[in-house]
C-alpha cells in the first residue's frame, strides 16, 4: 500500500531485535493492535513496514543498501527499544536506527516538526518495551541529540522487567501502573499529531508564532552584528543588543536570562538552539556582562524587546551585586521580568528548575527558589521540564494561547460552581451533579476526547466567572492531573480569585497518587458519595461571612 505522503514508501518503519518477538509474539501484536488503533484514529489508512518474518526480511546476506532504501524511506520511524536493542554492533541499529536518523535530518521535512498545538515532535517516536541500563539511556540520549521522549510499554512491578501486555489490562492495576490500551491510544495519537503537522502548507519552515500583542519591541541600540536566527553562538564581547528587524517574520522573541552559574551554562547553550530550531529569536545574543551596572541595562534592554522570558533556576545562587549582597544576577533578571508582566499583559515568564541532585542547594538558593513559587500568577510559569525540547514546546504551546480573560470586576457577579469532568467519568458525574443540582447553581463542562484544547480554554473562561471550581475524575486520573495543573496557571495561579476543588474518587486504587497542591487549590480522594460531600462543604465554607 503507497503512503499518505509521496514522499515516502511507507508511512511507519517499525524497528525492533527479531529476538524480542520470539518468546510471546509481543512485537507482532503491537503492531497488529496499532493498526486498528490507527485505522480508529486516522482518517486516510497508513501502511505500516514490520519485517515479521526473518527470513523474508533482511537478512546478514542481502546487499544492505538496495534492500534498505525503499523500506526505510519511510515518515515515522518506531522503535522498539529493549535491553537488547541498544546494542552499536548489531543490524537493527546500524542499517535501521543511524540511517533512519540521517535521511530524516536531510530531507524536506526535517527530523522535528511543528506540531498543530504549538509543541515539536520528532519523526522518531521511540517506544520503551524494557527499562534500560544506564549506558543503554545514555547512548540513546546521544544519539537523539539529548531527548529520549519515549511513550512507555514496561510492566511495572518489584524486580519484574518485561513488555507490557494487553492481558495485563484484565489484571488489577497497580499504583503507578499503565494500561495497555491507553498506551497504544497515546501511540496512535502522537502518529496523527505528526502526520497533521506533515500535511499542513509549508511544513518545512518553523511555524513563526506571532508576538504577544502587547510586547512591542522597543528601539535599541544598533550592533555591529544583528541577531541572527540560525548560528545561536554567543558573540565573543559584550555589545548592546538589537531586536530583530522584522521579529514577526521569524517568530517570538525570547528573552533567556543570562546565568553565573557554572552547571548551567550548557543547558543555556543548548536552549539557545533548541529555540532558534523551533522558530523562536533569542536576546542577549552577547556574554554576560562582568559590569554590575552594565548588566543591568542590558537586561532591561532585552526584556524590553522581548515578549516572554525564560530563567534557569539550579543549585547556586550566583554572582551578586557589589550593592547589594542580597541579590544575585538571576534574581535580578526575575525581578525586572515581573515588573514587564505587570505592565503588560501578554507577557511571559516560564521558570525553569533543573538543579543537579548530586549537589547540594545553596541556603540562598532555596530561599528564591520557594520565594518563586509563592508568587506564580498566570503569567509565570514553573517547570520541571526533563528537557530542553520539551521546555520549549512548552514555552510555544503557552505563547499561542490566548491570555486567560479577567475575572468579574465585582465579586457578587459570581455564581455557583463550575463543575468540570471527563467523558470517561459520565456515568459517576452525573450522579453527582444530579445531587448538588438540587442546592447549588451549577456549570457542567464534559471534557471530549480530541477536544480537550477547546474545552480547556473554555474552562479557563468559565471558571473566574464560578464562585468554586471543581475538577473531579474517577476513571481518568491520568488526564485529570495535567489538566487541572494547566487551567491552575492560566486562571491566575496563587493570584486567582476562584478556588479549585480537585478532588478524585478512591477507587481505583491508583487516583490516590493523584494530587496537586498549590496555592488556591484544595485535592481531595473520597469515596463515590463521599464526593458530593466535599463539594458542598467546600462550598458551604466559602459561602460563610467573613
Amino acid at each position: 500500500m503507497a503512503a499518505l505522503l509521496p514522499d515516502f514508501e511507507h508511512d511507519i518503519f517499525i524497528s525492533y531485535r527479531h529476538n524480542d518477538d520470539l518468546a510471546d509474539g509481543w512485537v507482532t501484536e503491537f503492531v497488529a493492535r496499532l493498526q486498528n488503533q490507527l485505522a480508529a484514529t486516522i482518517k486516510p489508512r497508513l501502511s505500516i513496514y514490520f519485517d515479521k518474518d526473518r527470513s523474508e526480511g533482511l537478512g546478514t546476506t542481502h546487499m544492505v543498501g538496495p534492500s534498505l532504501e525503499h523500506r526505510l524511506r519511510s515518515f515515522i520511524l518506531i522503535p522498539l527499544i529493549s535491553q537488547t536493542y541498544c546494542d552499536t554492533s548489531k543490524f537493527s541499529w546500524r542499517q535501521e536506527f543511524l540511517p533512519f536518523l540521517e535521511q530524516a535530518r536531510a530531507d524536506r521535512l526535517g527530523l522535528y516538526l511543528n506540531l498543530p498545538g504549538g509543541n515539536v515532535g520528532s519523526r522518531v517516536l521511540p517506544v520503551l518495551i524494557n527499562n534500560l541500563e544506564r549506558e543503554d539511556e545514555q547512548l540513546l540520549k546521544a544519539t537523539l541529540e539529548g531527548h529520549l521522549r519515549s511513550i512507555r510499554f514496561v510492566y511495572e512491578e518489584l524486580g519484574v522487567n518485561r513488555p507490557l501486555s494487553a492481558k495485563d489490562d484484565d489484571q488489577p492495576l497497580a499504583p503507578g501502573g499503565l494500561l495497555y490500551r491507553n498506551q497504544i491510544n497515546r501511540v496512535a495519537t502522537a502518529i496523527k499529531e505528526l502526520v497533521a503537522a506533515a500535511t499542513l502548507p509549508a511544513v518545512s519552515a518553523p511555524a513563526a508564532l506571532p508576538l504577544p500583542s502587547a510586547a512591542v519591541p522597543v528601539a535599541i541600540p544598533a550592533v555591529a552584528s544583528a541577531v541572527s536566527v540560525t548560528a545561536p553562538v554567543a558573540a565573543p564581547v559584550v555589545a548592546p543588543m538589537v531586536a530583530p528587524a522584522s521579529a514577526a517574520a521569524t517568530g517570538p522573541v525570547v528573552f533567556l536570562a543570562w546565568t553565573t552559574d557554572k552547571l548551567l551554562l550548557p543547558r543555556r547553550d543548548e536552549l539557545v538552539q533548541v529555540c532558534t530550531q523551533a522558530g523562536l529569536v533569542v536576546v542577549p545574543t552577547a556574554d554576560c556582562p562582568r559590569d554590575d551596572d552594565e548588566f543591568r541595562e542590558r537586561t532591561q534592554e532585552a526584556l524590553a524587546a522581548a515578549g516572554c522570558s525564560l530563567h534557569l533556576l539550579g543549585n547556586r545562587f550566583g554572582r551578586c551585586f557589589d550593592d547589594d549582597y542580597e541579590c544575585s544576577y538571576g534574581m535580578y533578571a526575575y525581578q525586572e521580568a515581573r515588573k514587564q508582566a505587570a505592565a503588560r499583559p501578554g507577557f511571559r515568564q516560564f521558570m525553569w528548575h533543573c538543579p543537579d541532585a548530586a549537589q547540594p542547594v545553596q541556603a540562598a538558593q532555596e530561599v528564591f527558589i520557594n520565594s518563586i513559587r509563592n508568587e506564580l500568577t498566570g503569567q509565570c510559569v514553573f517547570t520541571n521540564a526533563p528537557s530542553a525540547m520539551q521546555l520549549v514546546a512548552d514555552v510555544r504551546s503557552t505563547l499561542a494561547q490566548a491570555p486567560p480573560s479577567a475575572p468579574p470586576a465585582n465579586e457578587d457577579e459570581k455564581t455557583g460552581i463550575c463543575f468540570v469532568f471527563n467523558e470517561l467519568d459520565t456515568e459517576e458525574a452525573n450522579a453527582i451533579t444530579d445531587r448538588l443540582s438540587e442546592e447549588f447553581p451549577l456549570d457542567i463542562l464534559t471534557i471530549e476526547p480530541d477536544s480537550e484544547q477547546v474545552y480547556k480554554d473554555l474552562t479557563v473562561r468559565r471558571i473566574p466567572e464560578s464562585k468554586l471550581a471543581v475538577v473531579y475524575f474517577k476513571h481518568s486520573a491520568d488526564w485529570a492531573l495535567p489538566f487541572v495543573k494547566q487551567v491552575w496557571r492560566l486562571v491566575g495561579g496563587a493570584g486567582s480569585t476562584t478556588p479549585i476543588l480537585f478532588v478524585g474518587e478512591d477507587d481505583p486504587a491508583h487516583n490516590k497518587l493523584h494530587s496537586f497542591k498549590a496555592p488556591k487549590v484544595i485535592s481531595r480522594i473520597q469515596p463515590h458519595a463521599g464526593v458530593s460531600e466535599e463539594v458542598r462543604r467546600v462550598f458551604q465554607q466559602l459561602n460563610q461571612p467573613a
